[in-house]
């Protein structure tokens, strides 16, 4: 089963989704905005508090080699450590 929330980070809030996978046994979270942007934990709470980390390592190895944000973060500064609200829907 696929949840789909957001997280805030700084004034930018980014849409995310949340799975268990019966098969290994943990949670994934996956930002879509950002393609290959996940974080796993064996609980929900430890992969929660690993995505702001993946998201900010994504965007800035993104900017680091010229390839393209969303629109939304496009003239962002997105500093760590991030400031995480979830609001699942």
């Amino acid at each position: 089963m696929v949840q789909q929330t957001t997280v805030s980070v700084e004034s930018v809030t980014l849409p995310v989704t949340v799975e268990f996978l019966e098969e290994d046994g943990v949670y994934r979270v996956s930002c879509p905005w950002l393609q290959g942007c996940h974080a796993w934990g064996d609980t929900l709470d430890e992969a929660m508090r690993a995505i702001p980390g993946n998201i900010r390592a994504m965007i800035e190895a993104r900017r680091a080699h010229g390839d393209p944000l969303p629109e939304a973060l496009v003239n962002r500064d997105v500093p760590g450590p991030f400031v995480l609200r979830v609001a699942f829907a």
